[in-house]
């Protein structure tokens, strides 16, 4: 058995992840009309920034809390719908269970570090960690999915 870390911050915590965050943060970009060269330009970002993001190369998940809050806030402020902040939190914490799976293998996760052990995961969590395999969009995102033309699922991640 692995001895635990004595803080939460004692080792470097589970592999970033970015697929579904990254999508849905694409769908709210694409919501409000604007190109990701658009969108970096309003969040003062390089736009490689942004591609990044929304490819998975860059995880939100790594995304400092206070720079993703202000990321959700801005977002709503450039004309994505309410709900988008609830929705990439929900895929932020999507892509670090699909994080844990992928980084494991087939090798045991102490409960203790393990998101699927921590608690029981709505509904909508769920249906965001399912959807890159079977391309149902979930219900939440449909909000979100009607006014953005093309593909309406996360790529699978190649690593």
């Amino acid at each position: 058995m692995r001895a635990r870390p004595r803080t939460l911050t004692a080792g470097r915590g589970a592999p970033a992840f970015g697929v579904v965050s990254g999508f849905v943060l694409k769908l709210a970009r694409q919501s409000t009309g604007l190109t990701q060269e658009a969108l970096a330009e309003r969040l003062t970002v390089d736009v490689t920034t942004v591609q990044g993001w929304e490819s998975g190369r860059r995880p939100l998940a790594a995304v400092p809390a206070g720079e993703f809050v202000r990321l959700c806030g801005r977002l709503g402020r450039l004309g994505a719908p309410p709900s988008t902040a609830r929705h990439l939190r929900e895929a932020v914490e999507a892509d670090l269970v699909l994080a844990v799976g992928v980084h494991a293998g087939g090798t045991w996760v102490d409960p203790d570090t393990h998101p699927l052990a921590a608690k029981v995961h709505r509904k909508t969590i769920t249906n965001l960690i399912t959807w890159p395999v079977t391309g149902d969009v979930p219900a939440q995102l449909r909000d979100l999915v009607p006014r953005c033309p093309g593909a309406v699922r996360p790529p699978p991640d190649r690593r």
